[in-house]
């Protein structure tokens, strides 16, 4: 479904003809930052449901798209412009694609941690009493290679 819905909006995109350049950038940028809000607080809600984030994503920028359609526009006498809704949803779903590499969402590892697998995530377990740190020693100078150096000539 999700395929589904990325394919149409892409499509709706290169197809449509918004009045300026300026302004579809200006809707699919909206929709970016209202669909990143909504889809990272969906995340967080439903504790990092896949589904639920991409619910809070696009349909926040959605619903902002029509709002602003329905009620914004249409007080000050504009006409109903469905390429404004089709260009805030695409920031959504754009919005959706960013949460999901960055929450570590991802469909095909649904549930694999379960049967004692490890869940694919970014996370790494140290072992203090396995692995011994080097010494790190504070020069003054700011930069790395001299800290990294006089770590090396202290061992």
């Amino acid at each position: 479904m999700k395929t589904f819905i990325y394919i149409f909006l892409v499509l709706s995109f290169f197809y449509s003809n918004a009045q300026t350049s300026a302004d579809a950038a200006k809707h699919l940028g909206a929709g970016i930052v209202i669909g990143g809000v909504g889809g990272y607080a969906a995340n967080k809600i439903s504790n990092g449901q896949s589904g639920w984030t991409w619910a809070g994503a696009v349909g926040s920028a959605f619903a902002a798209g029509i709002t602003k359609e329905a009620i914004y526009d249409s007080s000050r006498g504009a006409e109903w412009e469905t390429r404004d809704v089709v260009f805030t949803t695409l920031g959504g779903v754009i919005s959706a694609l960013a949460l999901e590499v960055f929450t570590g969402n991802s469909g095909n590892r649904r549930g694999s941690y379960k049967r004692g697998k490890s869940c694919g995530c970014l996370v790494t377990y140290f072992d203090s009493n396995k692995v011994q740190l080097p010494k790190f020693v504070e020069t003054g100078t700011g930069d790395i290679f001299s800290e990294v150096q006089a770590a090396y000539l202290l061992n």
